[in-house]
């Protein structure tokens, strides 16, 4: 699949994309990323809702996810968005899948 599809497919659902938020906004400056408790108290979900959509947004290539002992710490992949914002920049320009 390719990486715009996986990426839109991803953000189309709207746990996930207030889940990347969360990531974007509160895991970016830290050094691990934010747990997946740490996103499950912010975002109100359940913990294995979480982990799900956090392991959708991982294989988007969105979020990197990184296992500390019992922890799994999450933070926006570098250039996650690129083959979007490519996409929106030049679609006609863009390889057609």
């Amino acid at each position: 699949m390719p990486a715009v599809t996986r990426i839109l497919k991803a953000l189309s659902n709207p746990n996930r994309r207030r889940i990347y938020q969360i990531v974007c906004r509160k895991g970016a400056g830290r050094t691990r990323g934010l747990t997946i408790d740490e996103i499950r108290r912010r975002s109100g979900l359940k913990q294995a809702a979480v982990s799900l959509h956090v392991k959708r947004l991982a294989a988007a290539g969105l979020v990197l996810r990184r296992k500390t002992g019992w922890y799994v710490h999450c933070a926006p992949a570098p250039g996650g968005l690129a083959a979007l914002l490519r996409f929106a920049r030049d679609p006609a320009g863009f390889p057609p899948t």
